[in-house]
């Protein structure tokens, strides 16, 4: 599916305990939980990169906590969690395409 540049460009990306939200410039609002987006973090030790399983270090993980996020560039943005995890880059594309139901890059955890 091809997105238009207004639907993966944040316009407002906010987060409290359980959520992250982005507002896209195109005026859709996507709300993500925090604990699938952990469980789902697209760095290549987290799916199962350098020999090892998708799923095994984040199948276990049963709460997340978010401290702080920053973009990278125009294409995406990193999560800093709670167990200061900080190397999935989630890209924007991805993230909308989540949004609407297609597990893209955001695969199965």
């Amino acid at each position: 599916m091809s997105l238009s540049l207004k639907a993966t460009t944040p316009d407002i990306i906010s987060f409290d305990e359980e959520t992250l939200r982005i507002e896209w410039k195109d005026g859709v609002l996507s709300e993500f939980s925090l604990l699938e987006l952990r469980r789902r973090c697209p760095c290549v030790v987290c799916r199962g990169g350098h020999g090892g399983k998708v799923g095994a270090t984040t199948g276990n993980i049963k709460e997340a906590k978010l401290l702080s996020f920053s973009k990278v560039g125009r294409y995406a943005v990193n999560l800093v969690w709670g167990d200061y995890h900080n190397t999935g880059i989630y890209s924007f594309d991805s993230l909308r395409l989540y949004a609407q139901g297609e597990e893209g890059d955001l695969g199965k955890p």
